[in-house]
């Protein structure tokens, strides 16, 4: 069922919540559904701190959350009430329209995000009333913003761009169109509900994108769309040039960390031939800094440094790491600016080119993913002794996370899996798990991360009787080996056998897209919809089983 939301919708509110004068942190934890865009679009007009808590959390990192923002009541549903221990709740339907009477008390932080951590706790991000306005101004004098069209809201609620496609939409008139969780992450499904809408305006990743495109190769799911708003993580040349070969839309590329309030730069890369990622919004400003954080000469690459009123306010109970973060340059002793961590530089018609990160800190999808905060929780299961998380680059500029660690016991990777799921959100858990005899240190006793894919020695995995020949396999079979091989030459696949996760060889929702195409071109037919997720195939022989039965059912 379509989720619409537009201003004359929110009038009309069903549910009106008495909030008390010294309640100012609302945490908002709800499904997908009107109570969540309304909660917090009547946080923001009634100058309430709102804290967006996702219902895909592990238990213990929402915990912490509540915990550390000192939230004074949440805005939930009677399904997910029972994850809030200690803390005053408020019970809701999913399509109430909330409203609140309380007073205006001059509050001026909109939200707290809260953002993966060094020490395995995520960090909360305060962000003000005064930096998102100016967003909303900035954004709009550059994207046309006209009331009237309509967004998808696609993003989950924790991403800081859900702000644009939810509460800036309409504040600007737009009418929200919110997907649900099937539509975010379904491929098949996820096209279908940009086209069946009529989309207006789309904002996602590129690897979203890099989905949707394997998934509608003419793209004729944005036929309709007019702005396409690519941020995130790197934006892939190939991407670019096949949404200009098939689109008529507007396409931006923007960048900018939480720190300083969602897009601190936009592109408009709609004829361009390059990527970069453009000039900055509004009271913004962009230094290139050296490592004793003086301004380089332009053309020279340093790290990304924003200035303006975008900057956040601090961090929550990280008094250090806001002193860290947020700095005065020696030559501008009066502008305070944020270290994103980010290697830049500009180009000689003035607008910045991104060439990747400082530290450890990557982007997966759209996601800001501290590595550290992975390999604590790694380190603390049983067994483990050390463990390293680096990104890898797939065949479709694709990327995905892999872990290696060292351990005196073989360690079924299943059972890592499972116990990360408890302390981790989904997109922050490995794809590949290798277990190495050793790391390589540096002169200081620390793992030398730039030498772990060339000097980690692999410990060889323990023998079993569990693998199948190729002399026993049926035509089916041999097919589908076949074909994930050829598809995935990148990766070492010699182990291969019906019993191999496919997890365990890197195949994630969006590579598996890919395979799902290419078994469906040998075998002509196609994939049921709720069948295009990679949790519906654990191993390589529920693939076959499933390829079978649809085959079977041709023959008949």
């Amino acid at each position: 069922m379509m989720i619409m939301i537009n201003n004359k919708i929110l009038e009309q509110a069903s549910n009106r919540i008495k909030i008390e004068e010294n309640e100012n942190k609302i945490g908002v934890l709800l499904g997908r559904s009107k109570a969540l865009i309304s909660t917090i679009y009547s946080c923001f007009c009634n100058e309430l701190t709102y804290i967006p808590l996702d219902v895909n959390w592990p238990k213990e990192r929402l915990a912490f959350v509540l915990h550390d923002s000192k939230i004074e009541t949440v805005i939930t549903n009677h399904q997910y009430s029972n994850l809030l221990n200690n803390v005053k709740y408020i019970c809701v339907n999913d399509n109430d329209i909330i409203d609140f009477d309380c007073s205006i008390n001059n509050n001026d932080i909109a939200y707290t995000l809260y953002t993966s951590g060094l020490t395995g706790n995520p960090k909360g991000v305060e962000i003000t009333r005064e930096s998102l306005f100016n967003f909303i101004e900035g954004i709009s004098e550059i994207i046309d913003f006209t009331e009237g069209k309509k967004i998808a809201c696609i993003t989950t609620v924790s991403f800081d761009i859900f702000f644009l496609e939810s509460i800036m939409a309409l504040k600007k008139g737009l009418t929200v169109i919110l997907a649900n969780e099937d539509e975010q992450t379904n491929p098949k499904l996820m096209g279908k509900f940009i086209k069946d809408n009529n989309i207006d305006m789309i904002q996602m990743t590129p690897s979203s994108m890099q989905l949707l495109i394997n998934n509608d190769k003419e793209l004729l799911s944005l036929k309709n769309v007019k702005e396409i708003m690519i941020g995130g993580e790197s934006f892939p040349l190939n991407t670019l040039r096949f949404l200009q070969e098939r689109t008529t839309a507007k396409i931006y590329n923007m960048y900018g960390p939480t720190e300083t309030t969602i897009w601190s730069t936009v592109s408009d890369l709609t004829s361009k031939d390059r990527i970069d990622i453009g000039y900055p919004i509004k009271n913004t400003e962009v230094y290139i800094v050296d490592e004793n954080f003086f301004v380089v000469t332009n053309g020279q690459a340093g790290e990304i440094c924003i200035s303006g009123k975008g900057l956040a306010k601090r961090y929550v109970n990280r008094e250090s790491l806001t002193v860290e973060k947020f700095i005065y340059l020696p030559q501008k002793p009066d502008t305070k600016v944020y270290r994103t961590g980010d290697i830049g530089r500009f180009l000689s018609d003035g607008s910045i080119e991104f060439l990747g990160r400082t530290d450890n800190q990557v982007k997966v999808r759209g996601h800001r993913i501290e590595l550290e905060e992975i390999e604590t929780h790694i380190n603390q299961f049983v067994g483990i002794n050390q463990s390293i998380v680096i990104t890898v680059e797939t065949s479709n500029n694709d990327k995905i996370l892999q872990a290696f660690y060292t351990s005196n016991i073989h360690i079924d990777s299943k059972n890592i899996i499972k116990y990360l799921s408890l302390k981790l959100p989904l997109y922050m858990i490995p794809v590949i798990f290798t277990q190495v005899e050793n790391f390589i240190q540096t002169f200081n006793g620390k793992i030398d991360r730039k030498k772990v894919m060339e000097c980690i020695e692999i410990k060889p995995e323990p023998v079993t009787t569990h693998n199948s020949t190729p002399e026993d396999l049926n035509e089916i079979q041999k097919k589908v080996m076949t074909i994930i091989k050829s598809n995935f030459e990148e990766r070492k696949l010699d182990k291969l056998t019906l019993n191999t996760d496919l997890s365990s060889i890197g195949i994630d929702s969006i590579s598996l897209v890919k395979l799902v195409v290419a078994v469906e071109c040998e075998f002509d037919f196609e994939f049921d919809d709720e069948m295009l997720l990679i949790t519906k195939f654990p191993t390589i022989m529920s693939m076959v089983e499933y390829i079978e039965s649809k085959v079977n059912l041709l023959i008949f």
